[in-house]
């Protein structure tokens, strides 16, 4: 299993970090290579719910389903994602002053016909290290505008 961690410093409070960031509408406005989120479980956000998507990663398209394992606002969130490749993010909001450090964990395993098909596992890691990083940047300045 591999893992990525990567941190950011927002100029906003926690809560409206964690307003954008765990609602599955609004991910293809941050996360890299999202380009569909879909049939996302109805009501509130909470434990158990779901959702399908559709991620590009090095020209290929991948489907899969997202559910929420651990929902403490505005603290933490994790989620785990199932299909193209199998992975666990955990998301940790953190006060700093008027600031919120903003850190997730990803830990994934692509199954190895995908793996054949994107490249070498070192160019799909540093694409993901690369992709998580510009999302957390996407993060900070849509909360910060």
């Amino acid at each position: 299993m591999t893992r990525i961690e990567k941190s950011i410093f927002i100029n906003a409070p926690r809560e409206q970090v964690f307003d954008l960031a765990y609602h599955p509408e609004r991910t293809p406005e941050w996360l890299v290579g999202m380009s569909e989120v879909r049939d996302v479980s109805p009501g509130e956000v909470g434990v158990g719910t779901t959702y399908h998507w559709t991620f590009q990663m090095a020209g290929i398209k991948l489907n899969g389903k997202t559910t929420f394992l651990e929902l403490d606002p505005p603290n933490k969130a994790v989620v785990k994602t199932e299909g193209g490749a199998e992975s666990i993010w955990t998301w940790t909001y953190e006060a700093q002053g008027d600031g919120t450090l903003l850190t997730c964990v990803i830990e994934y395993t692509i199954p190895g016909a995908a793996l054949g098909k994107i490249a070498d596992k070192l160019i799909v890691e540093r694409t993901n290290a690369n992709n998580l990083e510009q999302s957390l940047k996407n993060i900070k300045r849509i909360v910060e505008a």
